[in-house]
């Protein structure tokens, strides 16, 4: 998918719908962008003016919309309402899952996860052994709480005295909290085309949290962001996130270099495959129907 299917607004500028095309303009140009050819868009800090039409539209065509704040931190989601033709149908599905086919497909997802954390791990030669260890205690519902104590070697391994909070001004986790929120979008939008409520989730529960569900299946691709970042920070000697790294971050997801069911793809393609995999997992009861990415080291390498 091409990069430019994504747009970053950061420039004080005026959005509006011109004959169904959304048109960007200030003082210096006119920019009309075709809503069915964009994928998705990141407006950031306040310097842009909107209209209520031109969210309707955002939501109607499904482009992913993240929010950042004045320091591009992100701020908020927009969660299309127009669903899949069949949303009823699937929602009923989802509020059908029983608790063992919950803590089952947990369970798996979770595993994934720490098997790409220790991969991860083991490419850029650290210590992985602990953290690959972790897939043997898990069970369904993690009652060992296995992906968290894996979590806490894998971090410090991989990013030494990092520490991961939500608002640091860290380069490392402005870089991973910047490419989380994309991958969250992405997931949220796929997850309401296909006629899924968001805030309910497998393992996530927080009456707070319009996005459970999201948190739940973004949990395999985390170190596949976790790995894309590392390599563009050891190539960029920045200290804050610079446009030409915002751009590069975005690149991930538009780079192919993930396998996943026989083939070389992108993340944001693959997030609808994996969105349509889970549909079928929920609607049949069966976890192995649904299919998990794994990452080629050296295509992403090329990739930057």
């Amino acid at each position: 998918m091409a990069a430019w299917k994504t747009i970053r607004i950061t420039k004080p500028c005026k959005l509006r719908i011109d004959n169904g095309n959304l048109v960007v303009e200030d003082d210096e140009r006119r920019i009309k962008l075709s809503l069915p050819d964009t994928d998705s868009i990141i407006f950031e800090g306040d310097r842009f003016t909107l209209s209520a039409k031109v969210l309707a539209a955002l939501s109607r065509h499904k482009v992913a919309t993240l929010f950042c704040d004045e320091y591009y931190m992100p701020t908020a989601i927009l969660h299309p309402y127009h669903q899949s033709s069949l949303a009823t149908e699937t929602l009923k599905a989802q509020l059908a899952m029983s608790d063992d086919f919950r803590d089952r497909l947990w369970a798996e997802i979770i595993r994934t996860k720490i098997t790409l954390q220790s991969e991860v791990l083991r490419y850029f030669t650290r210590s992985y052994s602990k953290v690959a260890a972790y897939t043997e205690h898990i069970r369904p519902g993690d009652p060992y709480k296995a992906e968290a104590k894996s979590a806490r070697i894998y971090w410090k391994e991989l990013f030494g005295d990092l520490k991961r909070e939500a608002d640091s001004l860290d380069i490392r986790n402005q870089g991973l909290n910047y490419a989380y929120a994309i991958l969250r979008s992405l997931i949220t939008r796929d997850l309401s085309a296909a006629g899924f409520l968001p805030a309910l989730g497998l393992w996530h529960d927080n009456r707070y949290n319009a996005f459970n569900l999201s948190d739940d299946l973004m949990e395999p691709f985390r170190p596949i962001v976790d790995a894309a970042v590392y390599l563009l920070l050891s190539l960029h000697d920045d200290e804050y996130l610079t446009p030409e790294l915002k751009r590069s971050i975005i690149g991930i997801f538009d780079s192919e270099y993930l396998i996943f069911e026989g083939g070389i793809s992108t993340l944001r393609s693959i997030s609808k495959r994996y969105i349509h995999g889970f549909k079928a997992a929920v609607k049949t009861q069966r976890v192995e129907n649904l299919s998990y990415p794994s990452i080629d080291f050296e295509r992403l390498r090329e990739c930057f």
